[in-house]
């Protein structure tokens, strides 16, 4: 079993071998997993926020929830 940082030393060899004019494209690869942990965290960073909210204030946004999907929907639709 090979661990991560013998991987990680794996492919920084692999990285140094690559062409110069390849290099851009590696770098903008690279950058789509970043971005993608990112937005993952983001979207983490909500856990918990409507862990205090009143429950009638949570029983009126979620009865009407579906009435106001289709509100929305007629204005993207016009």
């Amino acid at each position: 079993m090979i661990t991560d940082a013998q991987r990680r030393n794996q492919i920084l060899r692999r990285i140094s071998r690559i062409p110069k004019d390849k290099l851009k494209e590696l770098d903008d690869y690279i950058s789509k997993f970043e971005e993608v942990n990112n937005n993952k965290n983001r979207t983490l960073s909500f856990a918990g926020a409507w862990q205090d909210i009143d429950e009638s204030v949570f029983n009126d946004l979620t009865s009407s929830l579906i009435e106001r999907r289709k509100k929305n929907r007629r204005r993207i639709n016009e």
